[in-house]
């Protein structure tokens, strides 16, 4: 099913908008925002102060000539419900269409969400011995710094060892992973979080295997 929906992906129009697409590959991230209006001026208030922060960052790439063109940022507005619907969706399958690509590429991956410390801007490298991954495909929660990251790699590479030395790579940058989806029976959690499940579920009857812990009743 998807070696087929990869194909047929480019015999169909692109979902989204060209005015969007174009903007979006000239730059090397981009931020969605949906704002709504309650009746007092919110939606005035919040576009004089988005135009003030483009003006006053576009005006320092230009004097500082940091970006070709002089413009840091683009802004562009969904003016139709058809751009909305657009957008929305494109924000909701982004993560589901990994597992279509990396099929469809013949590849393999791994999905992983983390949490960074506060003002952290760089990308988490790679481990030294890390085996370079095909794609890295990153998306977040803005403001708040929890990254979502699928990565593909090549057929033959062991997933869970890039998996955990990419945990590792996190945690020596000050981070958390996982940072949003919870532990499950994936990772191992720290020694008093599993203490206080522990203490919480004395039978294991909850979540039996969740952070490395014991699927025996009672924990064995």
């Amino acid at each position: 099913c998807d070696k087929f929906l990869h194909t047929f992906n480019n015999w169909v129009p692109e979902a989204i908008p060209s005015k969007f697409l174009s903007k979006g590959r000239e730059y090397d991230h981009n931020c969605m925002v949906a704002v709504g209006e309650f009746g007092d001026g919110t939606l005035d208030r919040f576009m004089e102060r988005m135009d003030a922060f483009i003006k006053k960052y576009n005006d320092k790439a230009l004097a500082n000539q940091i970006s070709e063109g002089g413009k840091m940022i683009t802004f562009v507005e969904a003016d139709s419900p058809a751009d909305i619907t657009a957008l929305n969706a494109f924000r909701f399958v982004a993560a589901l269409a990994f597992k279509t690509y990396v099929i469809g590429e013949d590849l393999q991956g791994i999905s992983v969400d983390y949490g960074l410390p506060k003002n952290y801007e760089r990308v988490p490298p790679l481990v030294d011995s890390a085996v370079k991954p095909v794609k890295r495909m990153r998306y977040s929660h803005f403001g708040c710094n929890v990254i979502h990251e699928d990565i593909a790699y090549a057929l033959g590479v062991n997933t869970h060892k890039e998996h955990m030395a990419f945990k590792h790579a996190v945690e020596v940058e000050g981070g958390k992973l996982p940072a949003e989806h919870g532990h499950g029976t994936e990772y191992r959690a720290p020694q008093d979080t599993q203490n206080r499940w522990m203490n919480m579920d004395p039978l294991n009857v909850m979540n039996p295997g969740i952070g490395g812990l014991s699927y025996l009743p009672k924990y064995g």
